[in-house]
């Protein structure tokens, strides 16, 4: 930045990306079970504000996401200030797994106050996220009702089926529970989706599939899906290298299984259904 028009205009650029809504529904349910994660896993607790029944860290993911967008978008300009160039001299290393960038800092980006109190004021005016509708569904109808014969898991040692819930019009969660203990999955394709994390990224091979594991998920690809496995309770490595084998498809999708699983999501009552899972682990020893 060259002058001070320059950085009043760059500053007002920053605010409205502060405050910029995302269009993508499912990039918004990502963000919801991850911060529900986070939330019940005890991982975000700093400065907690209860606002109907959820509670939610004051930073908001809105102001990295508008300072991340603000460095690609002006490169030059915006590299010259102190918290960008915090950000980026942060930055230990970016891994790519499907639809799905994991980038590991060595501490956290701390915005600017007044950057944060921004993001404040807009989330007291906003409104509490709520949950999408539960319907019971199988793995084939929400294939049917995404149009995608997505991979989904066969067996996940002592866990049952509970169901499936589509989120968007690109993702699929696909529950487990075994008492009061839940394992889900997300399988997603297509759009670009992003973890941030402090802690380090380790990954390892199980049976030729390469994972990753950040902030207690775990992640590989599957004929070109990204699945995000949440857990309570660590796989073992031999459990969880079988339950990746045990990911496969489905029958090829006919015409009257879409439109009757399209039917039945429009009109099925809503259920309660296993929610994301509270305290998502890493492998067992790892």
């Amino acid at each position: 930045m060259r002058n001070k028009q320059d950085t009043d205009e760059f500053r007002e650029l920053a605010d409205y990306l502060a405050h910029v809504e995302l269009d993508d529904q499912a990039a918004r349910d990502r963000i919801y079970n991850r911060l529900a994660n986070k939330l019940k896993a005890g991982k975000i607790q700093a400065k907690p504000v209860e606002k109907d029944e959820i509670v939610m860290k004051k930073s908001s993911w809105k102001t990295v996401a508008a300072s991340v967008a603000a460095i690609v978008c002006l490169t030059g300009a915006f590299s010259t200030t102190s918290f960008a160039q915090e950000m980026l001299s942060s930055i230990l290393a970016r891994f790519q797994v499907g639809n799905l960038q994991i980038v590991q800092y060595d501490k956290e980006p701390v915005a600017p106050a007044s950057e944060n109190a921004a993001v404040q004021a807009g989330a007291d005016g906003a409104r509490a996220v709520t949950l999408q509708p539960r319907p019971n569904l199988t793995v084939q109808e929400a294939r049917a009702v995404l149009g995608s014969n997505f991979p989904a898991p066969s067996w996940v040692a002592d866990y049952e089926y509970v169901n499936t819930v589509v989120h968007g019009d690109s993702m699929a969660e696909v529950q487990y529970a075994h008492g009061d203990k839940t394992v889900n999955f997300l399988i997603s394709k297509g759009g670009e989706n992003g973890i941030g994390t402090t802690e380090e990224v380790k990954t390892q091979v199980l049976n030729g599939t390469k994972v990753y594991m950040a902030n207690g998920i775990v992640i590989w690809e599957k004929d070109g899906y990204t699945i995000e496995l949440y857990a309570q309770d660590d796989f073992a490595p031999n459990v969880l290298g079988k339950i990746i084998d045990g990911f496969s498809t489905g029958a090829p999708l006919t015409q009257t299984e879409i439109e009757q699983a399209r039917e039945k999501l429009k009109n099925a009552p809503v259920t309660e259904g296993a929610g994301p899972a509270p305290a998502p682990a890493p492998v067992s020893g790892k």
